[in-house]
């Protein structure tokens, strides 16, 4: 049986930005904020990216929106270079590819209606107007859980949870196949947060989405995902199934993380732990960029100098760890 091609294919994508500098001297300095990150995206289904803050993460979903260009690596969608598209490939490839960012109140513009909000990727790219346009927007607000009356209303006069929903309608405009999610829910009250993160689940079932779901709270990547990648300053640390993820992850970084999760009984032990601060990308720690941090670094040379290999330690399930062997 033949193997379907992935929908989005990130192949060693590097990505470095020039460091402070002032008005005397212009900095040689670079942020490596991502270097050398590799992974895919099915269709139908959710790929998330996870790590503290300051891992790259959300400069990888900057790329694939093309609001960054790659310092070297590729970004392939359906077979082809997003970054050498042509002008028509370029506009279908911004039809089909849409975001949800992690503030409604600053994503969505306090002087429009909300019908006009929604409506303006249809008047733009599609040049819907009049009364087809109208349907088509009460169509997606009843989508999203939201009644179509309150397309007259201003972003003022929804809560957040509401605004996240009209997000989410405008994202679902010119029926996407895949949508970066960019913290999606971290800036809603908890009681809310699992009103979308189930909306979101029901919109993939229903039209066949796929997610680049962009976290740093393993709660709702357990919740959405269906393949986790685990970075650690620009670097990806771990790669697998989600199933695999949270119940055999072998990277020292990847388990502290999943013991940092709060439990409900206080008598499950906690596992490994970290502690200090994360590495700056502008000079990261030379061999593996974890080892200033690893709860299992023992000053060994390896680790310090050497940075590590990926190794395939399951079916589908990678890590990049000179301490953890197939």
């Amino acid at each position: 049986m033949a193997v379907s091609e992935p929908l989005l294919e990130v192949e060693g994508l590097v990505k470095h930005f020039p460091g402070p500098s002032n008005l005397l001297q212009q900095s040689s300095v670079l942020v490596k904020a991502v270097d050398g990150v590799s992974f895919t995206v099915d269709e139908g289904t959710t790929f998330a990216l996870v790590g503290e803050s300051g891992c790259g993460k959300t400069t990888v979903a900057k790329n694939v929106l093309l609001l960054e260009r790659p310092t070297a690596g590729v970004i392939k969608f359906r077979g082809k270079d997003i970054n050498r598209l042509n002008r028509r490939d370029l506009k279908e490839y911004k039809h089909t590819v849409q975001a949800v960012f992690q503030d409604p109140y600053s994503s969505l513009n306090p002087r429009m209606q909300v019908k006009d909000i929604i409506g303006e990727p249809l008047r733009v790219h599609e040049g819907m107007r009049g009364r087809r346009l109208q349907t088509r927007v009460a169509e997606l607000l009843d989508n999203v859980g939201l009644n179509p009356v309150t397309g007259s209303f201003f972003p003022h006069q929804f809560s957040g949870g509401q605004r996240q929903r009209i997000a989410i309608a405008r994202a679902l405009a010119l029926q996407p196949k895949l949508i970066v999610l960019d913290e999606p829910v971290s800036g809603l009250d908890v009681s809310i947060r699992a009103q979308i993160l189930n909306l979101l689940v029901d919109l993939q079932e229903e039209f066949g989405l796929s997610y680049l779901l962009i976290s740093h709270d393993l709660a709702i990547v357990e919740h959405m995902s269906h393949r986790v990648g685990v970075m650690y300053v620009g670097k990806m640390v771990e790669l697998s199934e989600k199933e695999d993820m949270y119940s055999d992850a072998v990277h020292p970084y990847t388990k502290a993380l999943l013991a940092s999760v709060p439990r409900p009984n206080p008598d499950i032990a906690m596992g490994l732990t970290i502690s200090g601060e994360v590495a700056s990308p502008i000079n990261p720690p030379t061999g593996c960029r974890f080892h200033p941090r690893c709860p299992i670094y023992q000053d060994s040379p390896e680790c310090r100098d050497v940075q590590p290999e990926w190794d395939q330690v399951a079916p589908l399930h990678w890590s990049a760890c000179h301490k953890v062997k197939p």
